[in-house]
């Protein structure tokens, strides 16, 4: 059960220059969970893999919470259970738009990044694909979680690129993985303790196409003790400001103490927890 409250807040938003916001944002505070996708495809076809992406992941984590769905027991069953969870959640939204992607040829190329965090048991347990981002403030540190799919960090690796470099090479927003190409898919997998003051940060490549690691970091410094939705859009509007060349989501969650609950609360948790 956890020991603390978690706020959340959501922004998308088109940019300067897109004719259509082919980004999706959830947030969800009964399943404690927050997902960033940034489709891509042409015509509708990112928009709708995207949505597939996070319409999916969380109902399936839903599902799984209620008892509407049974992880297979053949399932990956050294993993935790979140582990388990959001990564059959992932692999099921994988599936669903991969088999769009084959039933018609405008949807043919269709694809999504995705990337989603779930908070259980004072741990935050991450599913990643693609380009879009994990950041972590923790202490005034800016910290990147996950690591991008794309030729850009394939480069870097190899010492062809610096990370500066990078950020400003053409072959920035070519994937090397992304969801509904193929038929499966690897997904990387992240735990990590979470603990009080944490911020989370989950962004598509729009939001630090526009700022810079330092920058992010200096606006969720400063913001600490505004309201997340504000400095939520805070983080949209500059980025959108210095670039606004691509779609821009940003979503956050912040690691609060916990309430201090009536009885009655206190019961409705404990078995909302034990469904």
């Amino acid at each position: 059960m956890q020991t603390f409250d978690i706020e959340f807040a959501a922004v998308t938003d088109i940019g300067k220059i897109r004719e259509k916001n082919e980004d999706n944002v959830l947030i969800s505070s009964d399943l404690s969970l927050g997902v960033v996708a940034d489709g891509m495809g042409g015509h509708s076809a990112g928009e709708i893999a995207s949505n597939i992406a996070v319409s999916v992941l969380a109902e399936t984590v839903r599902k799984i919470n209620t008892g509407a769905l049974k992880i297979p027991d053949n399932f990956l069953p050294k993993l935790s259970l979140s582990e388990r969870k959001i990564l059959l959640a992932a692999n099921l939204a994988n599936a669903a738009i991969y088999s769009t992607a084959q039933s018609a040829d405008t949807y043919r190329m269709m694809g999504t990044t995705l990337t989603g965090v779930l908070l259980e048991d004072n741990l935050a347990t991450a599913v990643h694909v693609g380009d879009s981002r994990l950041y972590l403030l923790r202490n005034d540190k800016i910290i990147q979680i996950t690591t991008d799919h794309s030729l850009a960090m394939e480069h870097i690796r190899r010492g062809l690129l610096t990370k500066a470099e990078a950020d400003h090479s053409k072959i920035q927003n070519i994937l090397t993985r992304a969801m509904g190409i193929k038929k499966n898919i690897e997904f990387d997998l992240l735990k990590f303790p979470v603990h009080e003051g944490d911020i989370l940060l989950l962004c598509s490549d729009g939001l630090y196409k526009g700022l810079s690691e330092e920058q992010i970091g200096a606006l969720l410094r400063a913001g600490r003790h505004t309201p997340l939705v504000k400095l939520c859009k805070q983080l949209v509007h500059d980025s959108n400001m210095h670039d606004g060349q691509d779609n821009i989501s940003c979503v956050l969650l912040k690691i609060l103490p916990p309430q201090k609950l009536s009885w009655t609360q206190r019961l409705k948790r404990f078995f909302k927890h034990s469904c």
